[in-house]
């Protein structure tokens, strides 16, 4: 069975590092697949053994999604109609039996041409899934929820949730989910499988925003939180200039024990041997988290009036191992991590962790 996944990240890796997991498990159980990516490449992901193709890449301003930059500036209809082309001719070589985009269509509707155009490519001749995280954002204005509902009845077989029912529903979050109730199929949370632990860094507090540029504050407050204490502080900078930002701070934090340091791939491993994590709180994160059962100060992002990770959250703060930050200042910040680092961290089994695995069950089920 060949399946092919398209997904575009415009801020951060949390979508296309989902998508890769699902992938492998789709090739781990026979199939053949292709990741068609939109966003920037990130180094940092595992993509091992899977086939990844490029569109010209994408990204947001900040959390403007409906404003698409490009290397040159701002995306133009010819930079659209360019990608549209590619993912088409993508499509018609690899003449996929399933096809699973990601968030489209509750998101990405600044890249609604491309995704019509490979809805009604198609259409009677894959299984379409649509793929989406455990908390959609919630709808701002009239009409979205009818529209995407009207999209869902028009091309797409089922809707993939990647959660867990049991601790958020999606129509708990999202009531319009209740419109294609039929449809939906809690998968549970899509997570990497755990790593070695990481020969050193036993104790760091290690404290990392994600893949992008959202939430860099808490990294200067961190430097701040660590002076004079006992621990030793890892800080990880994402985005595009994360080299360039990371000798910044570095320089901020001389005489502090404080290690700053671009994301890289061995962020699980270290993970797993910290005395606590400090983080926002999207959706890799929260599995990984829950993975190796580190005990967690979270900070959920706020920027923009986004609420999915605030959702998000206010669930996970129920669980045991999981302390939610109520103010970043560095003395606020220097306490809670004394109080997470004191306590057990997120025991096994709290969650499904499952997503993975079931979701290419259900797709290769057809």
């Amino acid at each position: 069975m060949r399946v092919m996944l398209v997904v575009t990240g415009l801020m951060g890796a949390g979508h296309l590092a989902r998508i890769l997991l699902i992938a492998q498990a789709l090739r781990a159980a026979g199939a053949e697949t292709l990741v068609v990516s939109g966003g920037r490449a990130i180094d940092h992901l595992d993509a091992s053994g899977v086939r990844v193709e490029q569109l010209p890449p994408v990204w947001s301003d900040g959390v403007d999604y409906s404003r698409l930059l490009t290397p040159d500036g701002v995306a133009s209809a010819a930079d659209l109609d360019a990608r549209a082309a590619k993912l088409v001719a993508l499509f018609e070589a690899f003449a996929p039996d399933a096809l699973v985009t990601e968030l489209f269509p509750f998101g990405r509707r600044a890249l609604a041409g491309e995704f019509t155009a490979l809805l009604t490519r198609a259409k009677g001749r894959a299984r379409i899934y649509a793929s989406i995280r455990d908390v959609l954002e919630p709808k701002r204005k009239p009409g979205r929820a009818a529209e995407t509902a009207a999209r869902l009845r028009a091309f797409y077989d089922a809707v993939l949730v990647h959660g867990d029912a049991a601790l958020i529903p999606l129509a708990e979050t999202w009531p319009p989910a209740d419109a294609f109730a039929s449809m939906i199929r809690h998968t549970g949370y899509v997570a990497a499988p755990a790593p070695a632990p990481a020969p050193e860094g036993r104790g760091d507090v290690l404290v990392a925003v994600g893949g992008g540029v959202i939430g860099r504050g808490i990294l200067e407050s961190a430097i701040e939180a660590a002076r004079g204490g006992r621990r030793r502080w890892r800080l990880r900078v994402g985005g595009a200039d994360a080299a360039v930002e990371a000798a910044r701070l570095q320089a901020l934090a001389a005489g502090a024990p404080v290690i700053v340091e671009p994301a890289a791939a061995d962020y699980r491993a270290r993970l797993a041997v910290a005395a606590c994590s400090v983080s926002l709180l999207g959706y890799n994160t929260a599995t990984d988290l829950l993975t190796a059962g580190t005990p967690a100060v979270i900070a959920p992002m706020e920027e923009g009036g986004e609420k999915e990770q605030l959702i998000r959250a206010a669930a996970f703060a129920r669980l045991p191992g999981f302390h939610r930050l109520c103010a970043s200042d560095p003395p606020s910040l220097a306490a809670a991590v004394e109080t997470a680092a004191a306590a057990p961290g997120p025991p096994p089994g709290l969650v499904d962790l499952s997503g993975a695995e079931t979701t290419a069950r259900i797709i290769l089920a057809g």
